[in-house]
């Protein structure tokens, strides 16, 4: 996912390409000048020059014919995740409610426009998926993303469909501006957001959002699951209880905090 896909303006080439490095390296786990020109679509001789200056300032590290992130972005991680309120306010409450319902429990704040995991814990009888903490998640086709959106003011909302558009990442993803807004009119109702298999095929999702007094949103934390099991299970009023009761946990660990 482009990071910052709407405003063009004032973009350093060298430093968009470094990074594209960088997240090639990650996603790959470790690659080769060769292997990694294929995962960033960039020319070998730029792979091997942004390699060669990442490595020279520690960023890198080299084992035989291929190249590492090295574990100076231990430190940038640890640093992020203390500096995120939501990080420390949301670790017992996720392990909680994934140890009740059993299922995988995402714990997400609003940065940029999307939804960013900050915490992810497995119950007994959770899918592994794709998205872990740190994955970015565009808010109007997941459950927490829709929670927040549907307490942002009219302007902000404005402001994210603007710059992220509504794409489509499954056959149930809602792509239409009124169909969203009427969904969020009755998630602000409900207290309650639901995906439907909106992000990821056959994988649905429930969400509370966190807010503080001042009606500021945090985030929100989600229970996911299988379609057939979970869809199954939300119109139970236990599991919304859960949920209402983590967020609201949550949100009492942020004002004390």
């Amino acid at each position: 996912m482009d990071a910052r896909r709407g405003t063009e303006v004032n973009r350093i080439e060298a430093v968009v390409k470094a990074l594209d490095v960088l997240e090639g390296l990650w996603r790959a786990e470790g690659a080769g000048v060769t292997e990694l020109t294929e995962e960033t679509g960039l020319a070998k001789s730029t792979v091997h020059a942004h390699l060669s200056t990442l490595r020279s300032k520690g960023y890198v590290v080299k084992h035989g014919d291929e190249y590492r992130l090295s574990l100076r972005f231990l430190s940038f991680g640890e640093y992020v995740k203390q500096a995120e309120p939501m990080y420390e306010a949301s670790e017992t409450p996720v392990a909680d409610l994934a140890e009740r319902t059993g299922e995988r429990v995402l714990c997400s704040a609003q940065q940029n426009g999307l939804g960013m995991i900050v915490r992810a814990d497995d119950g007994n009888r959770s899918v592994t998926s794709d998205i872990d903490v740190g994955t970015p998640i565009y808010l109007h086709c997941s459950a927490g993303g829709k929670a927040m959106l549907a307490h942002f003011d009219d302007q902000r909302v404005e402001r994210v469909v603007n710059e992220w558009g509504l794409p489509a990442f499954t056959d149930e993803t809602i792509t239409n501006w009124d169909t969203l807004s009427a969904e969020l009119e009755e998630i602000r109702e409900a207290g309650i957001a639901y995906n439907r298999g909106e992000y990821l095929p056959g994988v649905s999702a429930v969400a509370a959002p966190v807010i503080d007094n001042d009606g500021n949103v945090y985030g929100a934390i989600t229970v996911s699951g299988p379609s057939h099991r979970l869809e199954n299970e939300w119109e139970i009023d236990e599991l919304h209880n859960q949920l209402l009761s983590a967020a609201n946990t949550i949100e009492v660990n942020l004002l004390f905090s």
